[in-house]
C-alpha cells in the first residue's frame, strides 16, 4: 500500500506540472488538431457532392429502384456510405499518428531534468522513495496528462464532426464508422501516445538540463518513428496511400457496414473498398502489443540502472 501511495503521489504532482509546463499538453493538442484535420478537411471538400446525392434526379431514382431498392432505403444508404468515406480518410490520419512518436518524446524528455534543475531530486533523496517508484510515478503522471488531453480532443473531434454533418446533411455519423474511429483511437492511438510519452520520460534520465535534452528528444522521436515503421508496417494493398501499421490494417480488413454489403450485392461480389488482398491474423496484432511492452520494459530497466549507477538512487 505504501508503494502505491508513493507512486500515486509522484504521479499527481507530475500530472499538475504537465499542465503548468504545458509542453506535453500543447503537443498533444496540436497532434489532436492535426489528426482531426486529416479526417475532416477532405470530407468537408466533398460535402457538396453528398448534398447533391440526397436529392436524386429521375434517372438516378430509376437506376436505384432498378437494383431492387426502395426510396426509403436511399438516405440510410447515404449515411452509411458517408461513414465509409470517413473511414477511408482516416487512413491518412492513422499515418499522422506517427507525428506523436516524433514530437511527444521532445515534449516529455524534460520531465526528469526539470526536477534536477529545481532541486526536487535532492529533496526526494531525503525520503524513503526509491528510483523505481520515482520513475513509475513520473511516467504515470505524464501519461495521465497526455491521455486526458487526447480524450478531450477525441470528444471535440466527434462533436465537430456531428455538428458539420447535422448542419449540412441533417444526419449524423454512422454507427459502423463511429465504432471504427473509436477502435482506431483506442487500439492504435493510445499505444502510440503511451510509447512516445514513456520514451521521452525515461530517456530524460540521461540529462541534467532541460535545454540540453530537447534535441536528443527529437532524435529519440525520429528513431522511434523509424523503428515503428520498420517493425509494424502493414502488408501492401492495391490502393495508393501512406503506409499504415498492422493495427490499422487489421481494423480495416475487419471493417464492415450495411453500405458495403449493399454495394457488394449490386456488384455481385465482395466490395474491396480498401484494396486489402493479404489478410493478417489476430496473433500478429498481439505480437505488436507484446513487442511494444517488451521494448518499454527494457527501456525502463536501462533507465533504472542508469539512476542507480550515476546517482545511487
Amino acid at each position: 500500500m505504501k508503494l502505491l501511495q508513493q507512486i500515486l503521489a509522484i504521479a499527481r504532482t507530475e500530472f499538475r506540472f504537465s499542465f503548468r509546463r504545458s509542453a506535453p499538453v500543447v503537443v498533444t493538442v496540436l497532434i489532436g488538431l492535426l489528426l482531426s484535420a486529416g479526417i475532416l478537411v477532405p470530407q468537408i471538400d466533398i460535402l457538396p457532392t453528398w448534398i447533391t446525392a440526397i436529392n436524386m434526379t429521375p434517372d438516378q431514382l430509376e437506376r436505384w429502384t432498378a437494383n431492387g431498392f426502395t426510396l426509403q432505403q436511399h438516405l440510410p444508404f447515404l449515411r452509411e456510405a458517408l461513414g465509409d468515406s470517413i473511414v477511408a480518410n482516416s487512413m491518412l490520419a492513422s499515418f499522422l499518428f506517427l507525428v506523436a512518436l516524433l514530437l511527444l518524446p521532445t515534449a516529455t524528455i524534460s520531465v526528469i531534468p526539470a526536477d534536477r534543475k529545481f532541486g526536487v531530486s535532492e529533496l526526494l533523496r531525503t525520503t524513503p522513495i526509491t528510483g523505481t517508484r520515482y520513475l513509475a510515478g513520473k511516467v504515470l503522471g505524464a501519461l495521465s496528462a497526455v491521455l486526458l488531453v487526447s480524450t478531450i480532443m477525441l470528444a471535440v473531434f466527434f462533436a465537430v464532426l456531428e455538428t458539420i454533418l447535422f448542419s449540412t446533411l441533417h444526419f449524423g455519423l454512422s454507427w459502423s464508422a463511429f465504432i471504427y474511429l473509436l477502435e482506431m483511437s483506442l487500439l492504435d492511438g493510445i499505444p502510440i501516445l503511451a510509447c512516445a510519452t514513456v520514451i521521452g520520460v525515461l530517456f530524460g534520465v540521461l540529462f541534467h538540463s532541460r535545454r540540453a535534452a530537447v534535441f536528443p528528444g527529437l532524435i529519440a522521436g525520429l528513431i522511434s518513428v523509424f523503428i515503428w515503421e520498420s517493425a509494424f508496417r502493414s502488408p501492401k494493398t492495391e490502393l495508393s496511400f501512406p503506409a499504415i501499421d498492422k493495427i490499422v490494417y487489421y481494423l480495416l480488413q475487419n471493417y464492415g457496414s450495411p453500405a458495403l454489403e449493399t454495394e457488394a450485392r449490386v456488384l455481385g461480389g465482395e466490395f474491396n473498398m480498401f484494396g486489402i488482398t493479404t489478410r493478417i491474423g489476430f496473433g500478429e496484432i498481439v505480437g505488436v502489443y507484446v513487442a511494444i511492452l517488451a521494448a518499454l520494459a527494457f527501456l525502463a530497466i536501462l533507465a533504472r540502472l542508469w539512476l542507480q549507477w550515476k546517482e545511487n538512487f
